[in-house]
């Protein structure tokens, strides 16, 4: 769980724990428990939103990986490519191999 999520169900929990305890003296300030069922439900939406959001962390995380690995690879067979190029043609001549640069 996130940080924020955690710290935010941890204070949200609390507070209703103590609003339900003293729920006597707050009925006549506009706080009621079908509000704090409200509240309580809320946090288990938030709770099971924020795994769905960590297992789909967990996904990217390794297909980026996986995508990053590829994209080595395929920067080093460029650099590969494009060197044999560069050694053994004139500089004129690079942008008849897809060479664009001419540094």
């Amino acid at each position: 769980m996130s940080k924020t999520i955690d710290l935010q169900v941890e204070k949200s929990a609390t507070l209703i724990k103590g609003l339900r305890k003293n729920l006597s003296q707050l009925t006549g300030k506009g706080i009621a428990a079908d509000q704090l069922d409200v509240m309580e439900a809320d946090l288990e939406k938030l709770k099971k939103a924020n795994e769905e959001c960590d297992k789909m962390r967990a996904e990217l995380s390794v297909k980026v990986k996986a995508m990053n690995a590829i994209l080595a690879s395929v920067k080093d067979e460029f650099a590969e490519k494009k060197k044999v190029i560069k050694g053994y043609y004139p500089q004129e001549q690079w942008f008849n191999f897809g060479v664009l640069d001419k540094r």
